[in-house]
């Protein structure tokens, strides 16, 4: 129920006792306190609102930066501690050649002969004919777990003077890894992908295709010894991501951590420890802990970067590169030189000789460049629009990207391949 002060103050203020007047005094003393604490409120209140409201936009403007980077899988961009890619090396023979192999006699004709004498052949190192074989190196890349008894594939390319490989067969190759033991044997027919045909000499014609001295043997390495990691017994996993990025390690751990509460953790930008829950312990199925990891999302990141490869004329810019305001003029400078032959001949009856003569011209070409006003740019998008204007050509804007950097305009780092 609403009370109405201000009649009952009136009311009382009409009366001519002292005490009535002292009550009336009273009740105008309490509906100001009242006032006051009601106005007390109301502030407290729009403080309160306000402080949401701008708690709501932190979060917004959070969820935004989260959004505007690409989601990609953690499997896609790290790999497993332990799990490293591991490289065989083998010297052998591939023979089988129709008349391409090596002319370094002293090179083959000693390896063939060594390898006889495994046999208990021994002949002679000059007495052995060889321009059907040539010698080899044999490798190959392993990546991630294989077992004992696996097959993978191997490049065979020739070390000597060997025009072609085709149609040779590889002789059995112990392979050497790492630690100098024998992680593999390679033996096969080679899988060439090119030919040559025909004669160099005066006369002759010659028809080549592709690279014939090096080639593959598919499948044709058996392995002698398992390759890998054993996660049966792992109490913690150590993720490393291809591109370090602090930023990028940090949302990987809160990706997992969202799934299985305090597990991950960043422990510097390319590593991230993953505590192994003690439910996937216990039902022995670590693999099954792995493959959620692995198909899990997060928002990745990236330093701005621009990558050029100026042989090539190709122009890489990243999604974060930054150009401030900026003033741009680039000319082009042409120099032309042309020789040309002529014949100065003495007059009809006089004593001189026929002399021939180089005549050479050279023209130059400078085309001014127009100074263009660069407004700040923010996307990729923009950077493009900005450079298009100039109408240069992707070296030219290699050199522009430079005097930016000089400048202090461009906000990105150059790198080139």
């Amino acid at each position: 129920m609403k009370i109405n002060y201000q009649k009952i103050i009136e009311y009382y203020q009409n009366k001519s006792s002292f005490t009535k007047k002292l009550i009336a005094v009273g009740l105008l003393f309490s509906q100001t306190m009242l006032s006051t604490a009601n106005l007390h409120a109301a502030e407290t209140k729009a403080t309160n609102n306000q402080k949401n409201n701008n708690t709501t936009q932190q979060a917004n403007n959070n969820n935004n930066t989260e959004i505007q980077g690409i989601k990609v899988r953690i499997k896609d961009v790290s790999r497993l501690q332990g799990e490293e890619t591991y490289e065989l090396t083998g010297y052998g023979i591939v023979t089988g050649l129709q008349g391409t192999g090596d002319s370094d006699n002293t090179l083959i004709q000693r390896t063939m002969s060594n390898l006889l004498k495994n046999f208990n052949i021994y002949v002679e190192e000059s007495d052995l004919k060889l321009q059907n074989s040539a010698a080899v190196m044999v490798s190959v890349k392993i990546s991630g777990s294989h077992s004992k008894g696996d097959f993978v594939t191997a490049t065979v390319s020739a070390i000597g003077d060997s025009e072609s490989l085709y149609g040779g067969v590889l002789m059995m190759t112990p392979l050497l890894g790492p630690d100098a033991k024998i992680w593999g044997v390679a033996q096969g027919s080679l899988t060439i992908g090119g030919y040559t045909y025909g004669s160099a000499e005066p006369g002759g014609e010659r028809q080549v295709k592709n690279v014939p001295s090096s080639g593959v043997v598919n499948n044709g390495v058996k392995l002698v010894r398992d390759i890998g990691l054993d996660l049966s017994k792992q109490e913690e996993l150590v993720y490393v991501l291809h591109d370090p990025d602090y930023t990028s390690a940090v949302n990987v751990a809160k990706s997992i951590n969202k799934a299985y509460p305090g597990t991950a953790l960043a422990k510097n930008a390319a590593q991230i420890t993953v505590q192994v829950p003690k439910k996937f312990r216990d039902e022995n199925n670590i693999m099954g802990f792995i493959s959620k990891i692995d198909q899990m999302h997060f928002t990745a990141d990236s330093i701005a970067k621009i990558v050029f490869n100026e042989r090539t004329g190709t122009l890489i810019i990243g999604e974060n590169v930054k150009i401030s305001h900026a003033a741009i003029s680039h000319g082009n400078l042409f120099i032309t030189v042309k020789s040309t032959l002529g014949v100065i001949q003495p007059n009809a009856f006089g004593q001189g000789n026929t002399e021939v003569i180089q005549n050479q011209r050279t023209d130059v070409q400078e085309i001014q460049g127009q100074l263009i006003e660069m407004q700040k740019s923010t996307t990729v998008k923009e950077v493009v629009n900005g450079l298009n204007q100039l109408g240069v050509s992707a070296r030219d804007i290699m050199v522009i990207f430079h005097a930016l950097k000089a400048a202090g305009a461009l906000h990105a780092k150059i790198e080139a391949i």
